[in-house]
């Protein structure tokens, strides 16, 4: 038989009309101490066993008061009148502890509290009757809980001297020690701060030893909040253990600070766990600098480090989640529940002036809007960017073992975090609905209606184009090179960069005096031998010998004056020349096979693009295309004129790659692109953007192959 049974059985002897005529009544250990707050006298009240600080004013404190659980109504607002204060009708004081009960603030009796626990099951039953269960709020798990008061009375009597001001100096001292360590190693301790909590790589026995070393941090941590609160005179009375998103944490209840401390005894008793874990950091340090690297206690104390290092400084100290931080700054400002107060003033006044909803948005001074409205914004972001990282941490631990299905729990998880706050914008949107339906049924005439129906069908009417986007490096179509084909120095240039040639056209003129001295040397040998063979043909001697050697020396001659025509030399096509100073070689020596010059042809210009593999199926032979360069915002026809059968790597700097670090990098396959430049816009070398038509789509079709593509991908 469990809980449920139990009340179910035992509650039909308790008259629930005794408990519903009960009046309220003050809890006989109520804690409570005068402050002042925002300028104004508050009494601060902290009742054992709930979790919250009530704020009243005097005269408000008075009435309380009064609330002995055999008073009426009636007789409170009589007693009330008669010691001077304002005059009060009963309903008013009902509907004043009503609010205070809805809180928790009353005292209950062992038989209400077993009533109360009766009417609570009773409603989780009709609720679970008309609805179907659902998976528990994640923001917090509790766990369980305890009484530490005794275990915290201990420690202090042991650890008393801690709150001297001998070793608050010695401590101080030692921050700044710690503190020149971080900026001394600021870059090494980033980087694995960011690789440890990274979850990327994290084995199974990585995780559990990161959840014993938080789960440990955070019960020291907790420990000194409460610690300090019992110095200051306060009771501890909860503490716990509990999962935030699935996260080890612990908490402590140490909220008679609030009756017992002044301002900076509660900015000390907040600042407390900060104040242990940088302790317990700078004897980390002191043991990392005095082992060994490479042994264990060297990598665990390391590790304690990362802990209690900048994720406790940047995260607690951080006043805009509700942490530590958050209740130092509240202190420093002078005011209680800023999250709460700031929020509700944005949200209504959004509300009000521009969804012009019909709510009461409460008055808030000029003053206290000026920090009012930054601090909700931040705050917001902060905390829907801090939801996303749990999405993404998620995804890093899981992707360590199934990385194609990684995004599967993610996505749950990011589902439970942003649950709620899209169950508030759905009862938000639905409010609004509620509130300008019939104003929407009045603007909505029939010809807005076909409007409307006109827009709904251009969502699939084919009028958008679909195109395959990258990037390129244009180069002539076609490039020939002015080489040296026989050594000599240069004597003449003729042409200059930039300068429109035509094939044919002389660029540079070479001069070799061993090759003229030879060839004017072969010249005179080939005469000789001529006229040697002429006399023995016509003295009929050795006629055959003679005529051997003048063609040897012919062919010799014929060589060396080709070689000289060489020294000559002349562009191959027609273009422009891209060589810069090619006149600073005049006078310089060249060997066999130097390029002098590069003429170029700009008419036409090719494009290699480099496509992912999940484009190619868009891309075929012919498809029309636009080249705009880096440097100008005009645009020029293009024709795609091949396509590479093989991926191929990207040449450096043509393309970011950190845009494509997923779980496994695409293909890229190169294609060719003709692009007609008449007018020599386009340069060698210059970058661009090329745009690729591939056909129409509509809005709709693009969103349908979105999804076929990715469910096509997972699936196969």
């Amino acid at each position: 038989m469990n809980l449920s049974e139990v009340l179910n059985v035992a509650l039909p002897d308790v008259s629930a009309s005794a408990g519903r005529r009960a009046y309220p009544r003050i809890h006989p250990r109520v804690v409570w101490r005068e402050r002042i707050q925002e300028g104004e006298p508050t009494i601060l009240c902290i009742v054992p066993g709930v979790e919250c600080v009530f704020p009243f004013t005097p005269q408000q404190w008075d009435l309380v008061q009064l609330c002995d659980g055999e008073r009426s109504y009636e007789e409170i607002s009589e007693a009330y009148g008669t010691q001077g204060g304002t005059r009060f009708e009963a309903s008013q004081i009902q509907e004043f502890t009503e609010q205070l009960e809805g809180l928790g603030f009353w005292y209950k009796s062992p038989q209400q509290k077993i009533l109360a626990a009766s009417e609570r099951l009773a409603a989780e039953r009709r609720k679970h009757s008309t609805r179907k269960s659902k998976v528990g709020d994640l923001s917090e798990i509790v766990v369980a809980y305890w009484d530490p008061d005794k275990y915290l009375t201990w420690v202090h009597t042991k650890v008393w001297w801690i709150y001297t001001t001998w070793f608050t100096l010695l401590t101080l001292a030692v921050f700044a020690v710690v503190g020149y360590f971080f900026v001394t190693h600021w870059g090494e301790i980033w980087r694995d701060t960011l690789r440890y909590y990274d979850f990327t790589d994290k084995s199974g026995y990585d995780l559990a030893e990161f959840w014993v070393l938080f789960c440990l941090l955070a019960a020291v941590h907790e420990t000194a909040h409460g610690l300090t609160c019992k110095h200051f005179g306060g009771e501890v009375h909860r503490m716990g253990f509990l999962l935030i998103f699935l996260s080890p944490a612990f908490f402590v209840d140490a909220s008679e600070v609030y009756v017992y401390g002044g301002k900076w005894q509660r900015i000390a008793t907040f600042i407390a766990g900060i104040w242990v874990e940088l302790i317990l950091f700078a004897v980390a340090l002191l043991f990392w600098s005095g082992t060994p690297q490479g042994s264990w206690i060297h990598d665990f104390v390391y590790k304690i480090m990362l802990i209690s290092g900048i994720g406790v400084v940047v995260l607690n100290l951080n006043p805009l989640m509700k942490l530590d931080g958050y209740y130092i700054f509240s202190e420093l400002v002078g005011m209680l529940y800023i999250k709460e107060r700031s929020t509700a003033f944005v949200t209504g006044y959004i509300k009000k002036n521009i969804f012009r909803l019909p709510v009461e948005v409460e008055y808030v001074p000029p003053r206290q809007r000026l920090l009012f409205v930054p601090y909700c914004l931040l705050s917001g972001l902060y905390s829907y960017a801090v939801l996303a990282f749990l999405s993404k941490f998620t995804y890093n631990i899981f992707k360590h073992y199934t990385p194609e299905w990684a995004f599967l729990p993610a996505l749950f998880v990011a589902y439970l975090l942003f649950r709620s706050r899209l169950k508030s914008l759905v009862r938000f949107m639905n409010s609004v609905y509620l509130d300008k339906k019939e104003k929407l049924r009045a603007w909505l005439t029939a010809p807005r209606l076909a409007a409307l129906g006109v827009l709904v069908l251009l969502l699939f009417v084919p009028l958008w184009r679909d195109t395959v986007d990258a990037r390129c490096v244009l180069e002539p179509a076609s490039r020939a090179y002015v080489r040296a084909v026989v050594p000599g120095t240069v004597e003449q240039v003729y042409a200059e960069e930039g300068q429109p040639i035509r094939a044919g056209a002389p660029v540079a003129k070479l001069q070799n005096l061993k090759l003229e001295s030879d060839a004017a040397q072969a010249r005179a040998e080939l005469r000789s031998a001529a006229s040697r063979a002429t006399s023995e043909q016509l003295r009929y001697g050795s006629f055959g010998a003679a005529e051997r050697e003048r063609q040897r020396w012919a062919e010799r001659s014929r060589q060396l004056s080709d070689e000289l025509l060489q020294l000559q030399l002349r562009a191959p096509i027609s273009g422009i020349v891209l060589t810069a100073r090619i006149r600073d070689r005049v006078g310089s020596t060249v060997s066999a096979g130097t390029t002098i010059a590069e003429v170029a042809d700009l008419s036409t210009m090719i494009a290699h693009i480099y496509v992912p593999e999940f484009d190619m199926n868009k891309l075929y032979l012919g498809a029309a295309a636009r080249v705009r360069p880096a440097s100008s915002f005009a645009t020029l026809p293009a024709t795609v004129l091949a396509i590479a059968p093989a991926s191929s790597e990207i040449p450096e700097g043509l393309l970011d790659k950190s845009h494509y670090q997923g779980i496994r990098p695409p293909q890229f396959y190169a294609a060719t692109v003709l692009v007609p430049n008449p007018s020599g816009l386009l340069q060698d070398g210059v970058s661009g953007n090329v745009k690729i038509w591939v056909g129409r789509r509509s809005i709709a079709g693009f969103g349908w192959r979105e999804v076929r593509e990715f469910v096509g991908r997972k699936i196969w």
